[in-house]
């Protein structure tokens, strides 16, 4: 799985794998630092299509522009080309499950669904993760509460579906330092190790904040066209 096509859309963006476009959401007419510089890198990407210049890069993060910031933002990277996006909060809610569902979006409409901080739908990619069923306790700390067995529903050819399974088991790694732009946070690092019917291997990490419950970070398997993605909570 070394490259996937990108729909149209990420196509027009000039992203190369199967994730990402680099924006922030303009909530206003008084932008932020942050969402200006981010709709220049847009424009340059969309440039890049046409002319085919040099990819553009992102901005350099510090704690001062992150405070000018008012709405949530999570960054988002693909591993495979390290490109990533800075994506907003679009809705929260609750449903009959346990743990908080949030749905995150760029500029370009793809979202990203998660429950307690677990992956669990991509919209707008090909390949995309339709749905996903993951432990969340609801009650405390985000990320999985228990192992067992994970069930994902990905799109496929012809605008059919097809289900992969994993059986995981949930490690505690011990409580790890985590830095997210010049803030060291005290967090547990738990991780999934889930196998296939087949044997192959996935590796989900979390890192949570051992004293608020708050999922800081996270490295999560989005699927066989997207691969990892990695996570990290920029602006709460």
């Amino acid at each position: 799985m070394r490259r996937g096509r990108m729909n149209g859309r990420m196509r027009a963006l000039g992203v190369v794998a199967m994730l990402s476009l680099m924006a922030a959401c303009a909530r206003g007419p008084e932008e932020t630092p942050l969402e200006i510089e981010m709709g220049q890198i847009i424009r340059d990407q969309i440039r890049q299509r046409r002319g085919k210049a040099a990819a553009p890069q992102p901005p350099v993060l510090t704690r001062a522009l992150l405070e000018t910031i008012e709405a949530p933002h999570i960054e988002v990277v693909i591993e495979k080309t390290d490109l990533r996006d800075y994506v907003t909060l679009q809705l929260a809610r609750r449903d009959d499950s346990p743990g908080r569902i949030e749905v995150w979006r760029t500029v370009d409409n793809i979202t990203f669904g998660f429950r307690d901080g677990m992956l669990i739908s991509i919209r707008g990619l090909r390949g995309s993760l339709l749905s996903a069923e993951v432990p969340a306790d609801g009650q405390g700390a985000m990320g999985p509460a228990s192992g067992g067995q994970r069930s994902y529903d990905f799109a496929g050819d012809d605008n059919g579906s097809y289900r992969v399974q994993l059986a995981c088991e949930l490690r505690d790694l011990g409580p790890e330092p985590l830095d997210i732009v010049e803030i060291t946070y005290a967090t547990r690092h738990l991780q999934e190790y889930c196998t296939g019917p087949e044997g192959g291997v996935i590796l989900n990490d979390y890192w949570v904040d051992s004293r608020s419950g708050r999922l800081w970070q996270s490295r999560q398997w989005a699927g066989p066209e997207v691969g990892y993605i990695r996570t990290r909570q920029v602006v709460i």
